[in-house]
């Protein structure tokens, strides 16, 4: 990283924080909130994902991201905000940012293809963003799909690339379809344990749609990971089920509250002092499988116990990237059947499980993604938690921004 780059980011870590009320106040202009106060545990908010969309691309500017890094990354993560991902929108784009500017993500390195065969490819990001390297290796492995009807690309030393539907939904909307994964620092105990050692893995794959949209399942190989504990206080709510496990008694509990630790300065960034356990142990061996994808069969990739946690390890300065490995695969169906069939046949799935009989009390049936590609459609306002917006604009105000002369530079 360049010297320039790095001064910067030692201006932008010794400012944060150093927000005043008036300028949170005014934040808030220009956006729907159900409530005045605007407080990490108050009402949601909600803003026009275009607009955050242009200062996420504004921000990582000013941190030294490349024109073109920066639309990625700024697409990838506005992709979390129109899908409703509250936790993959902006609540990860302070990770980038940290990374950023610490220096453990090189902002000016670009990801390259190390190696490959007809239908397959290895590419080091050389320690640069996730989204960038997994957007690269989707688009990279479905050209290879086109001419081989089947390819797999592996990512080796990058960073948190966010919610994984962004990417199996560029194959879905080219007819093709495609599933991805990637591994962690360590988020879950195995079954039976009380130390975390395995990831918190997404797995996500979309086939291809017709009338009806593609299916797309997005999902984490995991019951809880640090978002989910950070949205969960930050709400005052319980976990959907006994998720972690007290570290000295051995207890689970669905109460994240007694062992979270909240980083100054961070919306989603945080420790807990409690494990977290799978709650079944169907999933706990669907978290592995993720691994071999991601880390056994990927040359060079590193395996999740050999990544280094907790997260609050990741505020200082490291030599090393975020996250172990990625595998995407990519299949061309057009191949061996006509080229819209997979979407005809999707169409018959479809409307099958939706005209499937409702229990009493449920109006509609939805399939995975279903209410995110709405969402996505409507084009309307995204949700946002006001302990990310609270981050968000310390983030934005500690790189010499600000959000009202932004709403009016996107304005015009």
């Amino acid at each position: 990283m360049s010297s320039v780059v790095q001064s910067a980011g030692r201006r932008a870590i010794s400012t944060i924080g150093q927000v005043s009320t008036v300028v949170r106040r005014a934040a808030t202009k220009g956006a729907d909130m159900s409530e005045s106060d605007s407080s990490r545990g108050g009402a949601m908010r909600r803003e026009d994902p275009d607009f955050l969309e242009h200062c996420y691309r504004r921000v990582l500017g000013e941190l030294g991201f490349s024109a073109e890094h920066a639309a990625v990354v700024a697409h990838c993560v506005s992709d979390g905000d129109r899908n409703g991902k509250l936790t993959q929108g902006m609540g990860v784009f302070e990770i980038p940012v940290l990374l950023a500017r610490t220096g453990t993500m090189d902002v000016t390195a670009v990801p390259e293809v190390v190696d490959e065969g007809p239908t397959w490819l290895v590419i080091d990001a050389r320690r640069s963003s996730g989204q960038w390297a997994i957007t690269m290796a989707t688009e990279a492995a479905m050209a290879k799909a086109r001419e081989h009807a089947v390819a797999i690309a592996f990512v080796r030393d990058f960073n948190d690339a966010g919610a994984f539907g962004t990417y199996v939904r560029m194959a879905a909307r080219e007819g093709m379809m495609a599933m991805a994964t990637n591994n962690s620092l360590p988020l879950v105990s195995p079954w039976g344990g009380m130390e975390n050692v395995l990831s918190g893995a997404p797995f996500a794959a979309a086939s291809p749609g017709g009338e009806h949209p593609p299916i797309v399942t997005d999902i984490q190989a995991i019951e809880v990971h640090d978002g989910n504990l950070s949205e969960a206080y930050f709400q005052g709510r319980r976990l959907p089920g006994p998720f972690l496990v007290d570290p000295d008694t051995g207890e689970l509990t669905d109460d994240p509250a007694p062992y979270f630790k909240q980083m100054e300065d961070y919306g989603r960034i945080s420790d807990c002092e409690a494990p977290s356990v799978f709650g079944s142990p169907r999933l706990y061996a669907f978290n592995l499988f993720t691994e071999m994808l991601a880390g056994l069969i990927n040359p060079g990739a590193r395996l999740s116990p050999e990544i280094a946690g907790p997260p609050s390890y990741w505020l200082e300065p490291r030599d090393e990237a975020l996250t172990g490995g990625a595998c995407v695969i990519v299949i061309d169906p057009s191949h061996w059947m006509p080229a819209d069939e997979a979407g005809r046949k999707s169409d018959r799935l479809v409307e099958a499980v939706k005209g499937a009989r409702r229990r009493p009390g449920v109006a509609e049936i939805f399939l995975p993604g279903e209410r995110g590609c709405r969402a996505m459609d409507s084009g309307g306002p995204v949700e946002i938690l006001p302990a990310h917006w609270e981050s968000f604009v310390q983030i934005v105000e500690s790189v010499g921004l600000g959000i009202d002369s932004l709403r009016a530079e996107f304005a015009g």
